[in-house]
């Protein structure tokens, strides 16, 4: 897995309004694709189980739940729990995850991320993120980052029911004129392949995230990427095979 390092977006970078919209619509999911954010996912769904006075899953467990939005998530570590208890998690997670988000440092982007970002735009294609986040995590990392004018549409928990039901893309589909045949959806999870599948849309996985590559493949994914590098080169090979935008 790659390392997580702290980085900004590169100065001249292109941004959104300075390259044509002419390509294919690029789906990015966040967590395990373009930040390393596992660990204090894993950490803090640990801490709210403990703060309820209940016992925690394991880390590893919840890792490779990350895909689904929070409420799925907790549903699922907590099954066996009265929802009043499954409730009191959910709101103990969401304090600890937003403070410390919004306390700490800059969000653990992957290496490479940044700039494959600024390379897919710079060939013009419209980029978007379709997240289980929430919304108000979602635009800290985009302002922390700079990264607002990079993406076109984005698509969080708030608004959208979880992965894998296809409204996140559909919605996303609707904002930027594009179709199913011109899309293509980037993720780490076994959920980010499902949604892509049930909307009719073509999905690359990658390697560095919280499921295993074979999964995905066994998912759907059309290729795994082995870095950002990699990345960029497969998905312009795939654009290559679609419907013109």
């Amino acid at each position: 897995m790659a390392g997580r390092h702290w980085t900004r977006r590169l100065e001249d970078t292109p941004l959104p309004q300075e390259v044509p919209l002419r390509g294919p619509l690029l789906l990015f999911d966040v967590d395990g694709t373009l930040l390393d954010a596992g660990g204090v996912i894993a950490d803090t769904m640990v801490t709210a189980f403990e703060a309820a006075g209940e016992d925690p899953p394991e880390a590893a467990f919840v890792q490779s739940l990350i895909g689904l939005s929070l409420p799925e998530m907790v549903d699922v570590l907590a099954s066996r729990l009265h929802p009043d208890r499954r409730e009191k998690i959910l709101s103990g997670y969401r304090l600890r995850y937003f403070d410390l988000i919004e306390q700490d440092d800059p969000s653990p982007v992957f290496p490479g991320a940044d700039a494959a970002l600024g390379r897919l735009r710079a060939m013009g294609f419209v980029l978007g993120l379709t997240t289980g986040k929430a919304r108000r995590s979602t635009q800290h990392m985009l302002s922390t980052m700079n990264w607002h004018q990079y993406f076109h549409t984005v698509q969080c928990a708030d608004d959208n029911p979880s992965k894998p039901n296809p409204t996140m893309i559909a919605r996303a589909l609707a904002e930027t004129g594009r179709s199913a045949e011109n899309t293509i959806l980037i993720g780490d999870s076994r959920y980010d392949m499902r949604m892509a599948e049930a909307a009719g849309i073509r999905a690359v996985g990658v390697s560095w995230g919280y499921n295993p590559p074979v999964e995905l493949v066994r998912e759907g994914a059309v290729a795994i990427a082995r870095d950002f590098d990699d990345l960029v080169a497969i998905v312009a090979r795939v654009a290559a095979q679609l419907a013109p935008a």
